[in-house]
């Protein structure tokens, strides 16, 4: 008996660890996603909306705004969010970039 509540114990403990775990990455996950859209915003209504409306956005101002959002984000992400990507994700400019053109997918399919 003692051995079953010692091994069940365990079992909980383990499960309760995972479950934290779990529910600080999902936070510091959603923080980081939650800050790449943040910088896409700002760099829309910093930069790129005063282009479009003397319509001349074009290529390489599209470069120096993805590289401006990336910039901020990177700025902005906390030490701990920026270790877990690389850790879980690899490289952190590339992972900013996918989440920067989800967010632009998000938005303009929102706008539509």
């Amino acid at each position: 008996l003692t051995a079953l509540v010692t091994w069940s114990v365990e079992r909980l403990i383990a499960w309760l660890n995972t479950k934290i775990k779990d529910e600080k990455a999902l936070g510091m996950l959603t923080a980081a996603v939650n800050v790449v859209q943040s910088a896409v915003k700002s760099t829309y209504q910093t930069y790129v909306q005063s282009l479009k409306e003397q319509n001349i956005f074009d290529g390489e101002a599209q470069r120096t705004a993805l590289n401006a959002a990336v910039q901020q984000a990177t700025n902005t992400l906390s030490e701990e969010a920026k270790n877990y990507i690389q850790t879980n994700y690899g490289d952190l400019t590339e992972w900013i970039k996918l989440q920067i053109e989800s967010t632009l997918y998000d938005l303009k399919n929102k706008a539509e």
